[in-house]
């Protein structure tokens, strides 16, 4: 999946002897790949910036961005950003793990996913990634959010459930600011300087593959 915007190699593994991957076929796959998670990614509503204290990459969602209602393209636009920020985490302190911090900025219940996503999104994250989530923060979800929660509560694990932080009032403060340093984060990560607008076309064409949107290259 990483190498979906790669327009000029051939995706086969280097030193390979196998051409398979570079067949017209398969990069007619690999274009249409790139164009669902290009759509999906327009309004910014995941990506990776920045890290905690201990390196792990930060990848943000935010609903209140939803632009599809596409389940399989959500799947797989959720799928290529965990596989960036695990690579991101990987090339910057060696560790494999993410946060995951969840803003509800402009959030409506019509933005609210269906069932079945939430499900498919869970299979994926539990079935998938389960170690790859050191902790998930959820950042002054709003009120209507809170009966949702309820529901997909349900459908949660232990073991998930117990990674999962409710960030409000000064706990969640707290929070933020023993685990990240806030003058780097989003906002809606307690955030305390404004950070540079996120640009997709840039994130996706221009930064390389392990690393996160506005970071400098060494």
């Amino acid at each position: 999946i990483k190498r979906c915007f790669d327009k000029y190699g051939t995706t086969a593994d280097e030193g390979s002897s196998s051409s398979s991957t570079s067949s017209p076929e398969t990069r007619k796959q690999l274009d249409q790949l790139a164009a669902a998670i290009e759509y999906e990614n327009e309004t910014g509503k995941i990506y990776s910036r920045g890290y905690d204290k201990q390196g792990r990459a930060i990848l943000y969602l935010t609903p209140g961005k939803e632009n599809s209602n596409d389940e399989y393209d959500n799947m797989r636009h959720l799928v290529y950003h965990l596989e960036r920020a695990i690579a991101c985490a990987r090339r910057k302190s060696g560790r494999e793990k993410v946060c995951i911090v969840i803003g509800y900025q402009g959030f409506r219940l019509t933005n609210a996913p269906p069932m079945s996503t939430v499900k498919h999104t869970l299979a994926i994250l539990q079935g998938h990634y389960p170690e790859r989530m050191h902790r998930a923060y959820i950042c002054d979800p709003p009120l209507v959010f809170r009966s949702f929660w309820k529901i997909i509560k349900m459908f949660v694990d232990p073991a998930t459930l117990e990674k999962i932080a409710f960030c409000t009032g000064k706990e969640g403060k707290f929070l933020l600011e023993r685990d990240f340093d806030t003058s780097t984060t989003e906002k809606q990560a307690g955030g305390t300087r404004k950070l540079r607008e996120f640009c997709s076309k840039e994130f996706l064409f221009d930064t390389p593959f392990d690393y996160t949107f506005d970071e400098k290259r060494v």
